[in-house]
């Protein structure tokens, strides 16, 4: 594991393991990346992947281990981090509108029943125009399409003022060419020093966005570049012959 430990703003996971009903689901999980980076998590189904991205969001609890950002145990900064779940876990027919969502980001700095800042409308208003729909904020979420909706929840983690974005399988369902926008306001994001862990299922060429991949099977098989990951023994041993 590369030790990061003189950049203020690394997020370093050391030993972690998740039992979920006494079956180990990640065990020994190791790895250190500087802020700034797009980091594709990667790995056969049942991998332990969301497993992995709820671990560092909190919503699973580890069983042994620590999770470091910015110096400093990831629960004390878990408003820093933004979550875009899987499009399977959104109730797409639930009748709320693009800037009511984005708004949503607001709340945990606001807190609920509150009324929200000009400067909380100024940061809306600036996620929706920088993702490219201001012109739909007040559209129902499903009517949009699926790049669309997917660029209101990228405008909602802006809008929370995140450092670290978790994205689970953001690019599943939408066209080649949505997935290339996609991938630019990603990297745009991390020209700001913030982090982006995405759940990516595909390795085709696409892939090669990504600035460090894991590649994970319940424990790392080998974190690094495209080049240092990708190659046909270590996707064997992942993936099986």
């Amino acid at each position: 594991m590369k030790q990061i430990i003189d950049n203020k703003n690394a997020f370093q996971v050391s030993n972690l393991t998740v039992h979920y009903k006494n079956k180990i689901i990640l065990e020994n999980i190791n790895f250190s990346f500087e802020s700034g980076q797009m980091i594709g998590i990667v790995g056969p189904n049942g991998a332990g992947k969301s497993t992995l991205i709820k671990a560092l969001l909190g919503i699973m609890p580890i069983t042994h281990g620590s999770i470091y950002y910015n110096q400093k145990p990831l629960q004390e900064n878990q408003y820093k981090i933004a979550y875009i779940p899987q499009k399977s876990q959104i109730d797409w027919d639930y009748p709320v509108t693009v800037w009511d969502v984005v708004m949503m980001g607001r709340i945990q700095k606001t807190g609920w029943f509150r009324q929200f800042s000009q400067s909380s409308y100024k940061l809306v208003t600036n996620a929706l125009d920088k993702l490219g729909i201001l012109d739909l904020k007040k559209c129902c979420i499903g009517e949009l399409s699926g790049g669309q909706q997917q660029r209101v929840f990228l405008a909602r983690a802006l809008a929370q003022e995140a450092e670290i974005l978790c994205l689970d399988e953001p690019l599943a369902g939408v066209d080649y060419t949505t997935q290339n926008i996609m991938f630019g306001i990603l990297k745009q994001i991390c020209k700001e020093n913030k982090t982006v862990f995405v759940i990516h299922h595909d390795l085709g060429d696409l892939i090669k966005h990504f600035d460090q991949l894991v590649l994970l099977n319940k424990t790392i098989i080998n974190t690094g570049t495209c080049k240092e990951v990708l190659n046909q023994k270590l996707l064997n041993y992942a993936y099986g012959d």
